[in-house]
């Protein structure tokens, strides 16, 4: 019998589409050992290779052209599931557009008439990092940097695709031993990645909404931790995870309980490489390389992968030869987000002014939200869009506002003492993208990202070279995200909106507002 994925209604095996919504039927109970089968008239299952969640990998090879390739067939049990389908489909159809030689090759996907769905991609004779590194402990530092830097390059070759890995880790790196004794790198498994900015309702990111593991917790960034818009700097963060783990044997984050760990990652300051493995020695700037690639604001985090990749060779002194070249321009060259520009929408800063108005006093309520928001005469562009509705509470008003602090204990801790701040690689912030930095922090303002918010506003109104106009609207978005719970910090709101007044006088929203923090 075979099945219908969509309506679930049965029909005898000679029927191949479903007269009801013409989708293509699948076997009710699939066939689970294909060794010694050819698959999709083309590919001569030679022995199986290994077996996960999704489904089986086997070693086949092309009846005609004799090429081997790996062969993933979606697990029986997942067949009939949209969601893992379009999961399994996502993985071919990203890793397709990705040509690199340290990304696994796709040569094919599809289904056969009998319901099997399948990919064909390239073999890697090769182990998974995992193996590696259980075998073998953490790896000397320059093996570890030689892998870490092959990574990058193909994150950097997805990146610069708009497409976001979303779950590096260990098991996703696959190496391979050269005659010469050098790692080779196959970056693996892009079933969750995602087409940064592609797609509407209904499209890939439907598919991160189900259930489905999206992401392996242990090398998670903060910000996919904590559900938040993700751009390649979360990958850059993971990957950072990966090179501390192969040069430790073990996380930054000493915890009981990967609860614990994750948790840690949210408030703490990752370990330094010497309190870890005080045993053995690293190279001088590798430390301040690892901090800027694991701070907990993408903002503050190298910008590239490519950018990471170059410090680190540059400090652990990588040869040319040393696996994957590192190319020289990437030492001067400032990557652009893989968030793309967003297309401008009617604006909704109405919407946030007059929850803020709301929020601290119901006098000029009516007025501010019946205002049309439009740029000053002169604004470049208009105020920021925001997406989403926003629910805007605060605490009892003080007798005054307060100066509002750089930094809070719990938003940022406090760095050690022993340990100096990042200097080899601290990444700047380009003043002419601040503004649309800005434009995409209040776009994602939600409760539970306002911390962040906040926090990556204040790095850019303490951007040098920043322009008295951003700056005025960096402290305006700082302002506005302080409003928000779990901060409802009122005091520091009403001085972020005081000083974006007094910075940029002529914008009426800031004005406004600060007219509703009076006592």
């Amino acid at each position: 019998m075979k099945v219908c994925p969509v309506c679930s209604s049965e029909y005898p095996d000679d029927i191949r589409f479903c007269p009801k919504d013409g989708q293509t039927l699948r076997s009710s109970s699939p066939g689970r050992d294909l060794v010694g089968q050819v698959v999709a008239d083309r590919y001569h299952v030679m022995k199986k290779l290994g077996e996960g969640g999704m489904g089986q990998v086997y070693l086949a090879e092309h009846v005609k052209m004799g090429r081997r390739s790996a062969i993933k067939v979606l697990n029986p049990s997942m067949v009939h599931d949209p969601d893992a389908v379009a999961r399994f489909n996502r993985e071919a159809a990203n890793a397709s557009r990705i040509s690199h030689p340290n990304i696994c090759a796709i040569y094919d996907f599809g289904e056969t008439p009998d319901g099997l769905i399948y990919l064909a991609m390239e073999f890697v004779e090769g182990e998974p990092l995992t193996d590696v590194l259980a075998r073998e402990g953490a790896l000397p530092v320059t093996r570890a940097a030689d892998i870490c830097v092959q990574v990058a390059a193909a994150l950097q070759a997805a990146h610069d695709l708009g497409i976001v890995h979303r779950d590096l880790k260990p098991d996703n790196v696959m190496l391979t031993r050269g005659r010469d004794g050098t790692d080779g790198v196959k970056v693996v498994d892009f079933g969750i990645a995602k087409a940064v900015g592609g797609g509407g309702a209904g499209s890939s990111q439907k598919v991160t909404k189900t259930g489905l593991v999206i992401g392996t917790p242990e090398f998670m960034s903060p910000e996919q931790l904590a559900g938040d818009v993700l751009d390649g700097r979360s990958d850059i963060y993971s990957l950072a995870l990966v090179f501390f783990n192969m040069l430790t044997g073990t996380l930054p984050f000493p915890a009981d309980s990967a609860q614990e760990a994750m948790v840690k990652r949210l408030t703490d300051e990752p370990a330094a490489l010497a309190d870890v493995r005080p045993d053995r020695s690293f190279p001088p700037g590798l430390q301040e390389v690892l901090d800027t690639a694991l701070a907990r604001s993408p903002l503050d985090r190298y910008q590239s992968a490519a950018k990471f990749a170059h410090d680190v060779a540059a400090v652990v002194g990588l040869r040319a030869s040393a696996g994957a070249p590192v190319p020289s321009t990437w030492a001067d060259e400032e990557t652009e987000l893989v968030e793309p520009v967003r297309r401008r929408r009617r604006s909704r800063l109405p919407l946030i002014a007059a929850g803020v108005v709301v929020a601290l006093g119901a006098a000029g309520a009516a007025a501010m939200i019946g205002r049309n928001v439009k740029p000053n005469a002169g604004a470049a562009t208009s105020l920021p869009p925001l997406s989403g509705d926003t629910t805007v509470r605060v605490v009892a008003p003080p007798s005054e506002p307060v100066a509002p602090a750089r930094r809070d204990s719990i938003a940022t801790p406090p760095r050690r003492g022993t340990r100096k701040p990042p200097v080899v690689a601290r990444p700047r912030i380009d003043v002419a993208q601040a503004r649309s930095l800005l434009d995409h922090l209040v776009d994602i303002l939600q409760p539970r990202n306002a911390v962040m918010v906040r926090d990556s506003a204040r790095h850019i109104y303490d951007a040098p070279g920043i322009s008295e106009r951003d700056k005025a609207y960096a402290a305006f978005v700082a302002g506005i995200a302080s409003f928000q719970p779990p901060l409802l910090d009122r005091p520091g709101g009403c001085a972020w909106v005081r000083i974006a007044t007094e910075l940029h006088p002529r914008d009426s929203t800031y004005s406004r507002i600060l007219t509703q923090c009076s006592p």
